[in-house]
């Protein structure tokens, strides 16, 4: 059908109140001006169609995020576990049994001579990172405390 015939179709269509049709999906029967009616091989965009470009695109958008959060926290889960082997790590450079793990701020504290010798000859906060992880601003904050000398060792007794 020629364009100018297709408008012609179109317009007498919209402008027609007593042609009818039945919907193929639900079965209902309405006007044909009611619908909107379009010549061409893409039908123009309208709000429906957008929004369910919009739902189609945040679909994935979501999958991907929820893809990226399983890595992440799978990567977090095994840093975390290897966080408690640490000292088992042959160039750990302190001995296991010195070791107090804490997780949190930091993963350990080694009291270097404290098995072997009874003595405590060095203390030395630790903390375990795998791959690109780097301290935290806490963690940060510790070690610039350490290295200014802003360490402490306190008795506080109770009273029974």
């Amino acid at each position: 059908m020629p364009n100018t015939a297709a408008k012609l179709l179109v317009n007498f269509i919209q402008a027609e109140r007593n042609t009818y049709a039945q919907c193929p999906d639900c079965q209902a029967i309405h006007r044909l001006n009611e619908f909107k009616i379009f010549s061409g091989k893409k039908p123009p965009q309208d709000l429906l169609d957008q929004l369910r470009q919009a739902q189609e695109e945040f679909e994935v958008k979501k999958k991907k995020i929820i893809q990226e959060s399983i890595e992440k926290s799978k990567q977090v889960y095994i840093g975390k576990t290897l966080e408690h082997l640490a000292p088992t790590v042959s160039n750990f450079g302190h001995q296991p049994r010195d070791c107090r793990f804490l997780a949190e701020p930091i993963d350990f504290i080694a009291f270097d001579g404290l098995f072997n010798e009874n003595k405590v000859d060095k203390i030395t906060f630790i903390d375990a990172k795998t791959g690109e992880a780097d301290l935290s601003p806490r963690q940060k904050s510790i070690k610039k405390a350490v290295e200014n000398g802003k360490v402490y060792f306190e008795e506080f007794r109770l009273e029974t």
